[in-house]
């Protein structure tokens, strides 16, 4: 067998007078698989050594590069295709193939850091755009392959999309659209796919079967582009930070504790446009998303909600009649302090219980209420006052809104807050957060008109007075402040 026939085995870094040798064929599907993993496994030996060169022309070898990759995209899409079509656990036969397309992803990334070094230290800038775009591209894909095979990604590869990405910001192409050797998308830009291999890591892809990571990561294709980073915090609109000067992947906006240069994003304008198209080909999107890629579905709109997914089961109802709904601050903590049948203001609802981590409510579009993700939410289902959050809505064409509400507690007790820096006391809510842990997380709710309380506090609650110091928020909304705090020490009882 001739593997140099295989057009992507042309001379890599041919001299620019040395025209390329024609390949006997054009069509990936024109070799056998076998032929093409060890075409891309010499591939990848060529690669290696003219990165080890201590001296090479930047610009003649960035461009042969460039090339070489599009070449050679057609191919290994061909390896991955097969790959992912496998029967699960063909050890055997799936091996050699994850090795080269791994090896593959891996070299050209590194190759391309290479070339983006020297770049730099010759002032090359215009080589920069480009090299940059490529390389998170790669260390992107190689990221995903690393989750398809179940294994850790490395600290050092978070690092250097960081760095990446500081690169392209620094120099002020982070949002240029750019060609991209895919055949998903011909453009995309070094934000959109620095981003990728976070949105993907918000769904925890270590508990995803390879058929659902590589669905997941072909709806982030399709509509990922509408995420971008920002360099100022807004609660209502991101869900996640990142450090660009750490080594480490996204986190959820209440595990930020490190200083460092954080950069913002949520994935509410493409969960927008993904329920957006499922409305105006409800029929078509219900045949192709059945079964397995129904469930995938659910699960990436609710993960990238920001909010831990409802199970589906037991649906328990639990009041055939209407609920009482308080949305709000003033109206929870008016329902808290002193419960009436009647209150002004009070939505009408339908609640289905969706186990303990949450409640699904139906309320009809008519009463016009503003309801909002992560608006504060209080359920009176008979005597029991259940507070939790909105994390997610769906309005449907029968004149009714769906709104699932994450539980934060059982119940709420109203409690005043008062520091020797104020006048006047500020009303509060004390509520057992809820969690996997067995001693409930002490919070407070405070109006967000307060929302910047510091240094000791008293907090009163039932005739007594208990010092205490928050922490830093949990969370923090246009309406109300949530966070948890230490109990310094009891004091005597109130006047």
């Amino acid at each position: 067998m001739d593997i140099c026939r295989i057009p992507l085995l042309n001379r890599l870094f041919a001299s620019g007078n040395t025209p390329p040798v024609a390949g006997a064929h054009d069509l990936p599907t024109d070799y056998t698989v076998q032929e093409i993993s060890e075409s891309i496994e010499h591939l990848v030996e060529q690669l290696v050594a003219v990165r080890q060169e201590d001296q090479f022309a930047l610009r003649q070898t960035a461009t042969s590069l460039y090339a070489q990759d599009a070449a050679s995209a057609p191919y290994i899409t061909r390896l991955e295709q097969h790959y992912l079509a496998l029967p699960p656990y063909v050890s055997s036969v799936s091996a050699r193939l994850i090795a080269a397309i791994s090896a593959y992803r891996e070299e050209l990334g590194e190759t391309y850091l290479h070339c983006i070094s020297g770049a730099m230290q010759q002032v090359e800038s215009a080589l920069l755009p480009l090299l940059t775009q490529r390389a998170l591209y790669h260390h992107g894909m190689q990221m995903k392959w690393l989750w398809l095979r179940y294994q850790a990604i490395p600290a050092y590869l978070w690092s250097r999309l960081h760095k990446l990405y500081g690169i392209a910001e620094k120099h002020r192409f982070a949002r240029t659209g750019l060609p991209l050797p895919s055949p998903d998308q011909p453009h995309a830009s070094c934000e959109t796919l620095y981003l990728r291999p976070q949105i993907l890591h918000s769904l925890r892809p270590d508990t995803l079967l390879p058929r659902e990571i590589e669905l997941a990561s072909r709806w982030i294709a399709r509509w990922g582009q509408s995420v971008l980073l920002d360099d100022s915090l807004m609660s209502e609109k991101h869900s996640y930070g990142v450090n660009l000067k750490g080594r480490h992947a996204p986190q959820p906006l209440a595990a930020l504790s490190e200083p460092g240069n954080y950069r913002y994003w949520g994935a509410g304008l493409m969960l927008a446009a993904m329920h957006a198209q499922h409305d105006e080909s409800a029929n078509s999107m219900q045949q192709k998303y059945e079964g397995w890629r129904g469930a995938l579905w659910d699960k990436v709109v609710n993960s990238w909600s920001g909010r831990a997914p409802m199970r589906r089961h037991p649906r328990r109802l639990l009041d055939n009649k209407h609920t009482e709904l308080f949305l709000g601050f003033d109206q929870v903590h008016q329902q808290a302090e002193s419960p009436l049948p009647q209150l002004s203001g009070l939505q009408r609802c339908q609640l289905r219980d969706e186990s303990t981590e949450g409640y699904c409510v139906m309320v009809d579009i008519a009463q016009g209420m503003q309801l909002e993700i992560n608006a504060l939410v209080g359920l009176a289902a008979g005597r029991q006052l259940l507070i939790g959050m909105v994390c997610r809505l769906r309005r449907h064409d029968n004149g009714w809104i769906e709104v699932g509400i994450r539980r934060l507690a059982a119940h709420a007790v109203p409690v005043k807050l008062e520091s020797n820096a104020m006048s006047h006391t500020v009303d509060a809510l004390y509520v057992a957060l809820a969690g996997i842990t067995t001693t409930p997380r002490r919070c407070v709710l405070v109006p967000a008109s307060h929302a910047g309380l510091g240094g000791p506090l008293r907090l009163l609650s039932k005739g007594r007075r208990h010092l205490i110091r928050l922490r830093p928020p949990i969370r923090v909304t246009h309406d109300y402040v949530l966070a948890d705090f230490d109990s310094i020490a009891p004091e005597a009882a109130a006047a």
